[in-house]
């Protein structure tokens, strides 16, 4: 295949699944039969008179041009220059891209049309209503008052999907209407330059991708807008469908009709799934037992002379089928005796509906009810829990029974753990369903049961709150050598304390006016000795009040004592990393998250413990770091009040290179890098005259993430553009000058002769 042919298959294949390229710089120039008739897109109609018609004619129209740009590239020669073929790619996925948002805009449309007539037949209802015993088909009975629970709950629940969808496009539309405006930036930019620049073709190709950018954003607007107007619209119809169907419910629960057949049907339906289920319990006992078997035969060859990690590996699957059988069995018998409940939630509903039964009945009925439903949650975890790892399992052995190189004598336990595992993961998902169809029954029912039960009484509402005000007041907070400490008992304490407190500061005081100045005592004295009284006395009050919390001197002996050693052999250093801990934790001056550098070295913060700061390194090494040092020596964080940062890149030249140009090309090659912030705008200067080389430093601001990717293609730009520009990179060199004025004196040394040797 030619390398033509290859380019232009890989068009077609971006442009049908759409691909978003970013812009790429043309480094050539076009054919212009490429750049003659494409004008920008006229100017779009506001999202009220968007019709499908005007849609459709846009995508015909944009077909065209579809059509043309492929004649274009179709018509390059197989050496055609790269570029002009990257910019005809780019154009083409535009185009597909708006072509798709066009597709999305019609079935917007048509959305929104259907919901125009779901909107006239609700207002010709509301117009002309019928009554409901005509729009209600009898039997008026417990199946009808189920759809019309039903309808109502779809109906709330649809509500609160609607809310949260109209934000999501709310926000999408926002961020939509910034991207107009910066494509829009680009768009005069590029109209700018093409009106400025020598080079027609190359920038006349730029603008037309520029113009592509901000009709995609349009178009992407006026979706979003659309979308949005729908979206209301839908949420609008909910109030309406409400209202028509509560009168229904208000009037069917004022003629109900409740008969025997009800409760046979129910009854049958009940009989049906336990005779299933009784089918499906006696074959998974049968199953148990055949798992059972082969447990104990790949026991016996486990322990056999032919052990391997095979057989190991064998084992270990039969067992997980065994245990796996035997979750099947819990939850088929526990579906059996859930519809039991079922039943009995059903007739006690019937109850209800025909109001068979005292309101003392009805209020015993309702708090079990609550304890029965707040009960349905503990027992749906587990179940969501095993079924999310049976799905895991499952999979994983899916994709290793479809590996060919899987052995055959391996495949056959992997195939009956892949079978009991499915098995078991729809018994899951049954028993789940039976849960949800079990809390929908109580919830009906409480709902039932509210209309006919008083929610308020004062006798019942004084009872209530004062056996909550006594559950408190002995709640158990915590325990003490086995003795409980409750809520009264922490109070009391607290109250003794207080009071005590008074007690002794006013009984030292009496006893120093009263009795110590009678002894004839001085002043200091007689302060001295109040205050050692006051010691005493409050002393007294703490023991007493400790002895409620059944602790005993013994206990408070070892625990000083331990604290005294402690504290004398080695906790300077950790209360002084405690400390550290603590006013880093308030002050703040270093977050979760920042990037701090030490020793030279980047670490990301994880964690500030209480006595350490956990951070990781670049090389995805953990270094534990004393929270005294974060405070006592200096430590830059480069994330504290932002993650952006300024880069500095030094670039040395040769002498001779035009300094100007240079700098200007630097600013140039910083002004194009994806990454590097426009504000503050970043610059080049000239920083030295180097003993070998010209000093420049590039300057530019970026976010620190990514900060390494940037600094590498900026030096790439560089090397690139410098190479262009002829601009020659330094490197050491050293000049050697002759004194040429006067002749150069050449002196020829003969060696040194070795001494002869002495004669004999």
């Amino acid at each position: 295949m030619s390398t033509h042919s290859f380019l232009r298959a890989s068009i077609y294949f971006f442009a049908a699944i759409g691909i978003s390229l970013a812009q790429l710089p043309l480094l050539a120039a076009l054919p212009t039969d490429a750049l003659t008739g494409k004008n920008p897109a006229p100017a779009q109609a506001s999202e009220a008179e968007l019709t499908p018609t005007l849609v459709t004619e846009r995508r015909a129209s944009l077909q065209k041009e579809i059509d043309r740009t492929r004649v274009d590239f179709e018509k390059l020669p197989a050496n055609q220059a790269e570029d002009s073929t990257l910019w005809l790619t780019q154009e083409i996925v535009l185009l597909g891209r708006i072509d798709s948002t066009y597709t999305e805009q019609l079935h917007t449309l048509q959305h929104a049309a259907d919901l125009a007539k779901e909107s006239a037949e609700l207002t010709d209802l509301a117009q002309n209503p019928r009554p409901p015993e005509v729009r209600l088909k009898p039997p008026q009975g417990l199946v009808l008052l189920d759809q019309l629970y039903d309808q109502r709950d779809y109906l709330l629940h649809a509500k609160a999907a609607l809310k949260t969808d109209i934000e999501n496009v709310a926000t999408s539309l926002q961020d939509a209407r910034d991207d107009l405006e910066a494509k829009d930036r680009l768009r005069r930019t590029a109209k700018e330059s093409a009106q400025e620049s020598a080079n027609r073709i190359a920038t006349q190709g730029a603008l037309r991708l520029a113009e592509l950018e901000s009709r995609l954003a349009r178009e992407t607007i006026v979706l979003h807008e659309k979308s949005l107007a729908t979206l209301k619209f839908q949420q609008s119809l909910l109030a309406p469908k409400i209202a028509l169907l509560l009168p229904d419910l208000e009037w069917l629960h004022a003629h109900l009709v409740i008969g025997e057949s009800d409760l046979v049907a129910a009854q049958a339906k009940q009989d049906k799934r336990i005779a299933e289920l009784d089918l499906e319990i006696a074959k998974t006992r049968e199953l148990s037992e055949q798992v059972a078997r082969l447990v104990v035969t790949a026991e016996r060859r486990d322990s056999a002379a032919t052990k391997s990690p095979e057989t190991d590996a064998e084992l270990e699957s039969r067992r997980a089928d065994r245990q796996t059988v035997n979750l099947m069995l819990s939850a088929l018998t526990a579906q059996r005796e859930r519809q039991a409940t079922l039943t009995d939630v059903l007739r006690k509903r019937i109850l209800v509906l025909t109001d068979a039964g005292s309101s003392a009945d009805f209020k015993t009925t309702a708090k079990a009810n609550d304890e029965a439903l707040a009960r349905i949650p503990k027992e749906r975890r587990p179940l969501f829990a095993e079924l999310r790892k049976n799905r895991q399992e499952l999979q994983a052995l899916q994709a290793r029974l479809a590996d060919s190189s899987l052995p055959a004598r391996q495949q056959d336990w992997v195939s009956d753990r892949v079978k009991h595992l499915t098995a078991g993961v729809a018994i899951n998902e049954r028993n789940l369903a039976d849960l949800t169809e079990l809390a929908t029954a109580r919830n009906r029912l409480n709902e039932e049961l509210g209309a006919r039960v008083s929610t308020f009484s004062w006798g019942e509402t004084f009872t209530s709150a004062q056996s909550g005000i006594a559950a408190g007041w002995n709640y158990e907070v915590f325990s003490i050598a086995d003795q409980p400490i409750r809520v009264n008992t922490i109070l009391t304490v607290i109250v003794l304390i207080i009071a005590g407190h008074w007690f002794s500061r006013r009984t030292s005081t009496l006893i120093g006016s009263a009795v110590f100045k009678r002894f004839g005592m001085n002043t200091g004295r007689r302060a001295a000795w109040q205050t050692l009284s006051f010691y005493a006395l409050f002393l007294i009050v703490l023991l007493t009040a400790t002895n409620l919390f059944h602790l005993s001197l013994t206990q408070f002996s070892v625990v000083s004592g331990a604290l005294a050693v402690g504290i004398g052999f080695g906790s300077q250093n950790l209360i002084s990393n405690f400390i550290s801990g603590i006013i880093l934790l308030v002050e703040r001056p270093i977050n979760q998250g920042d990037v701090l550098e030490i020793n030279g070295q980047q670490v990301t913060v994880e964690t500030i413990g209480p006595r350490s700061t956990l951070v990781r390194s670049r090389d995805n090494t953990h270094v534990i770091v004393p929270n005294s040092r974060l405070l006592e020596e200096n430590v830059v964080n480069l994330t504290l009040s932002d993650d952006v940062i300024r880069t500095r890149i030094r670039v040395s030249v040769a002498y001779g290179s035009p300094t100007r140009e240079v700098e200007r090309l630097l600013e140039e090659v910083m002004t194009g890098l994806e990454g590097a912030m426009k504000e503050p705008a970043p610059f080049a200067t000239f920083t030295d005259f180097g003993d070998s080389a010209l000093a420049f430093e590039a300057s530019f601001w970026s976010a620190l993430e990514g900060r390494k990717d940037i600094e590498s293609e900026m030096r790439h730009r560089i090397a690139e553009v410098f190479t262009k520009a002829g601009i020659v990179m330094a490197f050491p060199q050293r000049d050697v000058h002759l004194e040429t004025t006067k002749p150069l004196q050449v002196e020829i040394l003969a060696s040194a002769s070795p001494a002869a040797p002495p004669k004999a």
